[in-house]
């Protein structure tokens, strides 16, 4: 008996799914400098042999990308209304929703599998033969978990039926999603927690090979960001006083002119600025250990770069790294206030740390591939028996 046009369906989503027989595209939500979550969307194209990620806007500077031979398209640039287009690009986050809403991705191919980066890429509409992947680096913070921390300020007081706007737009975009991959078990439980969805942990790559560790020379080591969420006060606190040496490597943040001058007058610190790959290896080759105190982070890849270079990490007992640290295996936690950094410090110079190394296998590249490529594999095959979700 013919089954019919349904029945031809289900008879060839019996055969086994291989992911390279598969069009595959990656979308990232938009690019304003280069940073970890580029590095991670570039990543994972390699991963699928893709050479293009649809993004929006261009990267400041507009270098090429740092990361690997993969470039940024702007889609913005085939929407209509570009006028309309220049100034919701510049209006920012608040209008990406809108942005990815109108991007046709029939015009781009009709791909069996599109994989988003970022919150806002998530407002996509594909069609309904396509499974829309979404890799969270977290539910936007500045929305739910950290909504109550900015809403103090003057701005943060006009802003706040605006916020309620874009978490109601937020949520409204989930169902489109038919499946997540978190950075972490951290972003993981965001996402249980608020939007009640389940996801596959897939941690960013991190290439161990190129990390090495080439002594002590005595210094502590602070790499990032001088941002006031990344807990740099309370770090310059702690080595502004003492005996102990601080290196500090990032851009300038938003921290206060005061937490500056406490550093340019410190002769224990020495600030380096925004330094190039080739110095950042370097330092953590050379320093002592990293001292790191960001809250509650996402993942966090700093920590995970100073254990693959044999070095501890100091870090707070928040977020991801909170969770990764173990005290005496790979570093000492600490408590984020200047009196538990300096506890921390001198744990550490009393009692030194088994093998930093040997917590970070699980990161390398090989493991980031297979569980990304057999991941997207099994969706997949789920998807065309059983529809989304």
């Amino acid at each position: 008996m013919d089954g019919g046009p349904d029945s031809e369906i289900r008879k060839d989503s019996c055969d086994p799914v291989n992911i390279e027989d598969l069009d595959v595209s990656v979308a990232h939500w938009h690019v304003n400098s280069w940073g970890g979550a580029e590095y991670l969307v570039t990543r994972l194209s390699e991963v699928l042999d893709l050479d293009t990620i649809y993004t929006i806007g261009e990267p400041a500077p507009s270098d090429s990308n740092p990361y690997g031979d993969v470039d940024f398209y702007d889609v913005t640039t085939d929407l209509d209304l570009r006028p309309v287009r220049w100034i919701q690009r510049r209006v920012g986050r608040a209008a990406e929703y809108a942005i990815w809403e109108d991007v046709d991705w029939r015009e781009y191919g009709d791909p069996d599998v599109l994989v988003t980066s970022g919150s806002t890429t998530r407002a996509v509409i594909t069609p309904d033969d396509t499974l829309h992947l979404n890799y969270c680096h977290s539910p936007p913070r500045w929305l739910y978990d950290l909504y109550h921390d900015r809403k103090d300020s003057l701005v943060g007081q006009l802003a706040r039926p605006l916020v309620r706007y874009l978490r109601v737009r937020d949520a409204t975009v989930d169902p489109r999603v038919d499946g997540y991959f978190a950075n972490s078990p951290i972003v993981a439980r965001r996402i249980r927690k608020f939007y009640d969805r389940d996801s596959e942990v897939l941690y960013p790559p991190v290439d161990l090979s190129k990390y090495e560790n080439r002594g002590d020379e005595g210094f502590y080591l602070y790499l990032g960001r001088l941002d006031r969420e990344k807990g740099v006060p309370a770090v310059v606190d702690a080595f502004a006083e003492g005996d102990h040496r601080l290196v500090m490597a990032g851009g300038r943040g938003d921290v206060r002119e005061a937490v500056m001058n406490r550093i340019r007058g410190a002769d224990t610190i020495d600030y380096r600025g925004f330094v190039d790959e080739s110095e950042k290896l370097d330092l953590l080759a050379t320093c002592r250990a990293l001292v790191f105190n960001g809250r509650d982070e996402d993942f966090g890849i700093v920590p995970i770069e100073a254990n693959a270079s044999g070095k501890a990490v100091l870090t707070r007992d928040e977020g991801f790294p909170g969770v990764f640290v173990e005290d005496r295996e790979n570093g000492y936690l600490h408590d984020g206030t200047t009196q538990g950094i300096r506890k921390a410090i001198d744990l550490l110079e009393r009692k030194s740390v088994v093998d930093p190394r040997t917590a970070v296998e699980q990161f390398d590249v090989e493991t980031f591939q297979s569980r990304c490529l057999d991941q997207i594999g099994s969706w997949y095959e789920a998807f065309r028996l059983e529809g989304p979700h």
